[in-house]
C-alpha cells in the first residue's frame, strides 16, 4: 500500500473516531438535559435510572456523575451520593461547581464540617461563586459562628449587586444580624430585602420580630399584618398575628387568624394553645375547653418528652439570663418560644408575664399572668406576681 493510501485511510479512521466521539457527546449531553427534567417535575427514581445508564457509558463524563450523584442524595442515598459526587471531584478537581456540589449533599446528610471544608474549596477556587459562599455562610450558622457567616454574606451581597438573589442576600443578612442582637442592623437588612422585593412577606415576618425587639410595636404590627395579607396561608405568620391582636385585646380579629393558623397547623401546641385562648376570650369556653383538652393529650402522649423539657428548660434559662443583661425583649423571645413548644409550663409564662410588665406592655403582661392562675389557680407566685403587676400599672396610669 502506497504512503498516500496508508494517509487517506488513517485520514478515514480519524474522522470516523471523530464523528463517533461528536456523536457520544450528543447523546450525553441529551441525557443529562432528559435526567434534569426528569429532576425537575419530582421524577428522580426515573432519573436516576436514566443517569446510571449515562455514567456507565460515560464513566469519565464528570458532570454524569455529578447529576447521579445529586439525584442519589434527593433520593436519598447517602453512601451511593457520595461515591458518586467525589468521584465527579476527582475528574475535575479544579470544579467549584463539584466541589460547592459535593458540600450540599454533605449539609444534607449533616455532615457539617465536610461540607465546610468542601464549600471552603469551592470559594477558594473561584471566589465569584455565590453559591458556594451562601451554602458556607448558612454551614457557619449552623455552628453558631454568625460573625464569619455575617462576612460571606456581605462578600456575596459584593459580588451580586442587582443579580436575581439579591433580596434573598439582603434577607439573610437581616437573619444573621438578628442571631448576633444587632437589631438595627436587621431591621436594615429586611427593609433592603423587602425594597428590591415588595411582596417578600417571609422578610415581613422577620422584620416584625425584630421591630418588636427594638420597642416598635406598631412598626411590629404593621410588618405582621403585611405579611399575612401577601401570604394568607402562611401558618406562623397567622398565628403571630392573632396572638398580637389578643395582647392588643382585639379577641374577634385574633380568633380569625388563630383558627386559620389552627387549620393549617393543628398540631402545632403553641397554634392549639393560643386557639383555645381566643376561643375563650370570644366567650366560646365549651369549644375552649375541647381544644386544650386535645392539647393536653398532645403533650401527655408525646415520645420525647424528656427531650421537650430539656428544650424548654434551656430557653428559660437563657431568657432569664438575657432579663439580668438588661436585654429583655430579647428574652420575651426565648420565653415565647419555650411555651410554643410546651405552652402549659406555668414557671415559663409567669417569666413572660413579668418580663411584658418590665417592658411596660402592661395589658399583654397582666394578660399571661391571669392565663397563668387560670390553668394553675393554686399557683402562689403567680398571684403575687399578678397584684403587684396590677398596682404598678395602676401607678403608670395604665
Amino acid at each position: 500500500m502506497s504512503f498516500s493510501a496508508v494517509s487517506k485511510a488513517c485520514s478515514t479512521v480519524a474522522l470516523i473516531a471523530s464523528l463517533a466521539l461528536a456523536a457520544a457527546q450528543t447523546r450525553l449531553q441529551s441525557d443529562l438535559q432528559a435526567a434534569g427534567a426528569l429532576l425537575a417535575k419530582g421524577s428522580v427514581t426515573d432519573a436516576i435510572v436514566l443517569l446510571r445508564n449515562t455514567v456507565k457509558l460515560n464513566p469519565q463524563s464528570a458532570d454524569a456523575h455529578l447529576m447521579l450523584g445529586s439525584a442519589l442524595a434527593l433520593a436519598p442515598r447517602r453512601d451511593e451520593a457520595l461515591v458518586e459526587l467525589k468521584r465527579a471531584v476527582e475528574l475535575q478537581p479544579n470544579s467549584a461547581s463539584a466541589h460547592n456540589t459535593l458540600g450540599m449533599a454533605l449539609a444534607k446528610f449533616a455532615e457539617f464540617e465536610a461540607a465546610r471544608k468542601a464549600f471552603e474549596k469551592a470559594i477558594a477556587l473561584d471566589s465569584w461563586l455565590l453559591d458556594a459562599r451562601v451554602n458556607l455562610a448558612l454551614i457557619l450558622a449552623q455552628s453558631d459562628e454568625p460573625i464569619p457567616a455575617s462576612e460571606q454574606v456581605a462578600r456575596a451581597v459584593e459580588l451580586c449587586g442587582k443579580c436575581p438573589r439579591a433580596s434573598y442576600l439582603r434577607f439573610l443578612a437581616g437573619r444573621l444580624y438578628d442571631k448576633r442582637n444587632m437589631v438595627e442592623a436587621a431591621i436594615k437588612g429586611f427593609e433592603a430585602a423587602i425594597r428590591l422585593r415588595p411582596d417578600y412577606a417571609e422578610a415581613y415576618l422577620e422584620l416584625s420580630s425584630v421591630k418588636a425587639k427594638a420597642g416598635d410595636a406598631d412598626g411590629a404590627l404593621r410588618a405582621l399584618e403585611t405579611a399575612v395579607k401577601l401570604a394568607p396561608e402562611n401558618a406562623e405568620a397567622r398565628y403571630r398575628l392573632g396572638v398580637e391582636y389578643m395582647g392588643r385585646n382585639k379577641a374577634a380579629a385574633a380568633l380569625d387568624h388563630l383558627r386559620e393558623a389552627y387549620r393549617l397547623k393543628p398540631d402545632d401546641r403553641g397554634v392549639v394553645y393560643n386557639f383555645a385562648r381566643a376561643l375563650r376570650a370570644n366567650g366560646q369556653a365549651v369549644e375552649s375547653d375541647a381544644v386544650i383538652g386535645k392539647l393536653a393529650g398532645q403533650v401527655k402522649s408525646s415520645g420525647s418528652a424528656s427531650e421537650q423539657l430539656l428544650q424548654t428548660r434551656q430557653l428559660n434559662d437563657e431568657g432569664v439570663a438575657l432579663e439580668k443583661s438588661g436585654q429583655i425583649a430579647a428574652a420575651v423571645e426565648k420565653y415565647k418560644a419555650a411555651l410554643n413548644i410546651d405552652p402549659l409550663l406555668a414557671p415559663i409564662r409567669r417569666n413572660l408575664g413579668l418580663a411584658l410588665c418590665r417592658l411596660s406592655r402592661w395589658d399583654e403582661g397582666i394578660a399571661e399572668l391571669r392565663e397563668t392562675l387560670r390553668l394553675y389557680p393554686d399557683d402562689a407566685e403567680t398571684t403575687r406576681a399578678l397584684y403587684i403587676a396590677l398596682d404598678q400599672a395602676a401607678a403608670a396610669g395604665h
